[in-house]
């Protein structure tokens, strides 16, 4: 994270049907404080030069109410608490220096960039641009810290990502693909197997399994226990 101080500090404001289409737009400087985005987009586009950017920011237990997040470009941003009514979406974001702690409501990264056009044409550009971006070592972004009620994350490289190893491993495409881990999984232990086809029906070298602490205690330690045997096996790594 910047030490560069904030130059707006916004509290307790609540930002109601705000779009951000096509612009690439500049945040930075920016202090959000128990704010609420209702219906609000960000960097909605299909055009890879024209996502915004939000830098230097960081939102401290706001809350998103149906807001669509496009491919932002997100660097040194905290988010300390934010609650979702439901699944938040980032569509093919790029992070640098970012950091997500606290309780955390349910977030998907996504690799699309857009939520209807799948098509090459779109998605090619984004897939260079990212892979362009992550080519440096710089953290990419920091979970170690946040308490999700569930989480999903595509498209960051895992080297690049500061985690709990406890609760949040690395599957690894060389793993994955290996014939024989599956026969040695306990009944019970089916979501992580489901999760990680759908891994390997994408181009991803590896992916980031986390077990959401923010879910009710039985729910966690289920899954929690279903990465610990993938720990044990040789599958996952801490």
């Amino acid at each position: 994270m910047s030490n560069t101080p904030y130059k707006n500090k916004i509290i307790n404001q609540t930002f109601f049907k705000l779009v951000d289409r096509n612009s690439a737009l500049l945040y930075e400087d920016v202090d959000f404080q128990k704010c609420v985005f209702d219906n609000c987009a960000l960097s909605l586009t299909k055009d890879c030069s024209l996502r915004s950017t939000v830098r230097n920011a960081r939102l401290t237990n706001c809350e998103a109410i149906n807001c669509g997040i496009g491919p932002a470009n997100f660097q040194d941003v905290m988010v300390d608490g934010l609650k979702t009514n439901d699944l938040l979406i980032l569509w093919a974001p790029l992070f640098r220096r970012v950091t997500m702690r606290g309780k955390i409501g349910q977030l998907k990264i996504n690799i699309a960039a857009h939520h209807v056009d799948r098509s090459e044409t779109t998605q090619l550009l984004f897939d260079f641009a990212r892979a362009e971006f992550y080519s440096t070592n710089e953290l990419a972004i920091d979970i170690s810290e946040g308490i999700f009620q569930e989480f999903d994350m595509h498209g960051v490289p895992a080297k690049l990502v500061r985690r709990d190893p406890e609760t949040q491993v690395v599957i690894t495409r060389e793993n994955a693909i290996r014939s024989n881990w599956r026969d040695k999984l306990s009944s019970w232990n089916d979501y992580w197997p489901f999760v990680i086809d759908l891994f390997l029906e994408d181009e991803e070298e590896d992916i980031i399994l986390v077990a959401p602490k923010g879910k009710p205690k039985k729910q966690f330690t289920e899954l929690l226990n279903g990465i610990n045997e993938l720990c044990e096996i040789g599958v996952a790594i801490r």
